[in-house]
C-alpha cells in the first residue's frame, strides 16, 4: 500500500514539472540588464534553495498590471517602496531617506545610494513615473487617491495631496522601477531577489545591490507553478513549498501539516447603520444596538478567532491608536433596555418591545455569500433579541446587497472594508464614499475626521466624537494566515505590507 501511495505522490509531481512549461507569464517583452534570460547552470542549484513558493501560473509578473494577489505578493520580494509600514504601522524608510509633510505637500527625499539590481541609481524621474503606473492601477490607485501628482526635483521628490494628511506618507509603498520599463512583462526592481529563469524554470536569485542592504542566508528561491486558489495547501503538505500566504478572505481556515502564524490585516469587520431612517436617528436605539453586542464572541465564533476585536474605529495594532484600544467593552443588555425604556419603547410582557401598538424592529443586510459575516449577523441578531427588539436578518447575494443598501431599505449591515495604510476613513465620510451608506458625511463625526487628518485635533479627541454619535460601530479586524514548513526557521516579524520581511535569515532546521 505504500508503495502505491509513494508512486501516486511521484506521478502527480511528475505531472506538475511538465504542466509548469506549458505557459509562461514572461513570454513578453523582458526588461533590460536586471532580469536575466535563461542561466547555463544545472537544476541541481535550484533544487538545494532552503526556501520554495509558489507562482500562479499564466499569470503576469508585473506588479501594476497583475491579477494574481499570489504573484503580487511575490514581487514584493522584487521590488521596494519609498517606505514599508511595519506591524504597528509606523513606516521605515527603504528607497527614501526622510519627508517633510506639511500642509498639501510631502516631500520625500531619497537614498541617493539606492540602487537598481542592475546597478543603476535610483532618480526621481525613477520614482514620479513608478508614481504614475501606479496611481492609475487598479491595486494601487485607492492607496494612491490622497494624492493628486508628483514632481521630481534634484535629490528629491514632491507629492501634493488632495487634502492635508499626516499619515499620507505610509501609503508611499508602491514598487518603484526602472524608467521605460514598466510595461515589459517584469519591470526593473531594487528588491532583495531578481526574477531569473534557469533551466526553464523561475527562481529568485538575492539582489547584490538591494535596498535592504542585507546579506541574504537564503541565496536563491525556487519557484513552483500553480493553477488553482489555494493550491499552495497542497503544495506544502507535499513538501513543494514553504510558505504560503492566506488572507482568509474565504472564511475558510483548514487545517494541515503544517506551521501557522497570525498576520494582521487592516480589515475592518462593522455594523452599519443607516442615520437616515427615524428609528436609526434615536440616538438611544444607536447606543442599546452597541451595548448588545459582544465583540469577543462574534470574533470566536464567527471568525474562529482569526481577528482582533475593537474597541474603535482605529486598528488594535496601530501604535498612534493603541492607547483607545486598551480593553473591549463588554456587553451591557440590561444598560440597552434602560435605553430603549428611556426613547419609549416599553415591555409588554412578551418577547419584544412596543411604542404605540409598532414592534420595535429593524432589518439586517449581509452578504450570504460571506460565510463569517452570515454568521456575524446571526449573533447580532441574537443579542438585539435578546433585549426585545426583533431583528429581520436579510441574506442578499452580493449585487442585490449592494443595491438594496444603495436604495436604503435596511437599518443594519454587515460590512468590511480594507483601510488603506494611513488609516483613511474617507470612504465613510465623503459623499459617494463606497461606505458612506447611511452616514451624514456632514455630521460632527466626518469633521471631527478630516481635522484629525489634517493634524488639527488629536486622535483621541476624533475617537470621542465618534464614540458619541456613532455613525457605524466597529467589530473586529481580520487577520490572515502564514502556513509555513515545520522544518522551516521562521521569524514574527512580518505584517500584511512584507510577507518576506525576514526572508534574509530563513533558514531549514535539520
Amino acid at each position: 500500500m505504500k508503495k502505491i501511495i509513494s508512486l501516486f505522490i511521484c506521478l502527480t509531481l511528475l505531472a506538475a514539472i511538465l504542466t509548469c512549461c506549458s505557459k509562461d507569464p514572461a513570454q513578453q517583452e523582458t526588461t533590460t540588464e536586471e532580469t536575466t534570460a535563461e542561466e547555463t547552470t544545472t537544476a541541481q542549484t535550484v533544487a538545494e534553495s532552503v526556501v520554495t513558493l509558489g507562482y500562479y501560473e499564466g499569470k503576469s509578473f508585473n506588479p501594476f498590471t497583475t491579477d494574481s494577489p499570489t504573484n503580487r505578493n511575490l514581487m514584493s520580494l522584487v521590488y521596494d517602496g519609498l517606505f514599508a509600514p511595519d506591524k504597528g504601522y509606523t513606516v521605515e524608510p527603504l528607497i527614501a531617506e526622510s519627508y517633510t509633510n506639511e500642509g498639501k505637500m510631502l516631500t520625500v527625499t531619497l537614498d541617493g545610494e539606492a540602487l537598481f539590481s542592475g546597478g543603476s541609481v535610483i532618480t526621481p524621474e525613477d520614482v514620479v513615473y513608478s508614481f504614475n503606473l501606479a496611481k492609475k492601477s487598479d491595486f494601487y490607485g485607492e492607496r494612491l487617491s490622497g494624492i493628486a501628482s508628483a514632481s521630481a526635483n534634484v535629490s528629491s521628490v514632491t507629492f501634493t495631496l488632495t487634502r492635508e494628511d499626516i499619515y499620507i506618507q505610509n501609503c508611499l509603498t508602491f514598487p518603484i522601477v526602472k524608467s521605460g520599463t514598466g510595461e515589459s512583462a517584469v519591470p526593473t526592481g531594487s528588491g532583495r531577489y531578481v526574477l531569473t529563469k534557469k533551466n526553464g524554470d523561475y527562481y529568485l536569485k538575492a539582489n547584490p545591490n538591494s535596498t535592504h542592504k542585507e546579506e541574504m542566508a537564503t541565496k536563491e528561491i525556487s519557484l513552483v507553478p500553480i493553477t488553482s486558489d489555494r493550491g499552495e495547501l497542497y503544495l506544502l503538505q507535499t513538501g513543494d513549498l514553504t510558505y504560503f500566504f492566506d488572507d482568509m478572505s474565504s472564511g475558510e481556515y483548514v487545517k494541515i501539516s503544517a506551521n501557522t502564524m497570525r498576520i494582521s490585516l487592516n480589515q475592518l469587520v462593522y455594523l452599519g447603520i443607516n442615520g437616515s431612517r427615524s428609528l436609526m436617528k434615536d440616538q438611544n436605539i444607536k447606543d442599546a444596538v452597541s451595548l448588545c453586542i459582544d465583540k469577543r464572541a462574534v470574533a470566536d465564533s464567527a471568525y474562529s478567532s482569526i481577528c482582533r476585536p475593537s474597541a474603535t474605529v482605529f486598528n488594535p495594532n496601530w501604535e498612534a491608536a493603541a492607547p483607545l484600544n486598551d480593553s473591549i467593552p463588554e456587553p451591557n443588555t440590561i444598560k440597552a433596555q434602560e435605553l430603549l425604556e428611556k426613547s419609549g419603547w416599553k415591555s409588554s410582557g412578551n418577547s419584544y418591545r412596543y411604542q404605540n401598538n409598532s414592534r420595535l424592529e429593524m432589518t439586517l443586510l449581509v452578504n450570504s455569500e460571506n460565510t463569517p459575516r452570515v454568521k456575524c449577523a446571526g449573533i447580532i441578531a441574537q443579542a438585539l433579541r435578546s433585549a426585545g427588539i426583533y431583528v429581520r436578518v436579510e441574506k442578499l447575494a452580493y449585487d442585490d446587497y449592494k443595491s438594496a443598501l444603495r436604495a436604503g431599505e435596511y437599518d443594519l449591515y454587515i460590512g468590511e472594508i480594507k483601510l488603506t495604510p494611513n488609516m483613511n476613513l474617507e470612504p465613510f465620510f465623503t459623499e459617494g464614499g463606497s461606505a458612506s451608506f447611511g452616514i451624514d458625511t456632514k455630521s460632527a463625526t466626518a469633521t471631527a475626521y478630516f481635522d484629525f487628518k489634517s493634524g488639527s485635533i488629536d486622535i483621541s479627541t476624533f475617537a470621542q466624537v465618534f464614540e458619541i454619535e456613532k455613525p457605524f460601530i466597529p467589530l473586529l479586524y481580520r487577520d490572515a494566515v502564514a502556513y509555513y514548513s515545520r522544518e522551516l526557521s521562521y521569524e514574527d516579524t512580518v505584517n500584511e505590507y512584507d510577507l518576506f520581511k525576514n526572508i534574509y535569515s530563513w533558514s531549514t532546521v535539520k
